[in-house]
């Protein structure tokens, strides 16, 4: 299978939810294939990890990767500390993204939506006046 195959499949398993077989895949694809990983394989494994609740292993991820994470990376995980309620985590990704790119509005929003889901009113209002 080519490197575009593995994104389609780590794909499938991360809305399916099947974390150890998307963990097996990407395993798979380094080890056997021989393929080197690229952006978004990585962001696949963050989305896959993420959307199963497993936030740290997916910032450990991030930090380990030998490649610099881009703004969707990111992204997916903020939109999973929103999701399971790690709002700390969410701040530090947010902070990351506002570093990068401190134009782009979407990261003010989302962490401002963020703070919002959980009822912290004073936080909102601190993020929209960023």
């Amino acid at each position: 299978p080519s490197d575009v195959t593995y994104i389609g499949v780590l794909s499938a398993c991360s809305h399916a939810g099947l974390v150890h077989e998307g963990r097996s895949i990407f395993s798979h694809m380094t080890g056997v294939a021989g393929l080197e990983p690229r952006i978004e394989h990585y962001g696949c494994m963050v989305d896959l990890l993420g959307r199963a609740g497993l936030l740290e292993e997916a910032e450990e991820l991030i930090l380990k990767m030998p490649i610099k994470p881009d703004d969707v990376i990111l992204k997916a995980l903020l939109g999973a500390c929103k999701m399971h309620g790690n709002i700390e985590m969410g701040k530090r990704i947010a902070e990351l993204l506002m570093e990068m790119a401190p134009h782009d509005s979407g990261s003010y929003v989302a962490l401002s939506n963020m703070y919002a889901s959980y009822g912290n009113w004073e936080a909102v209002a601190r993020v929209r006046l960023m």
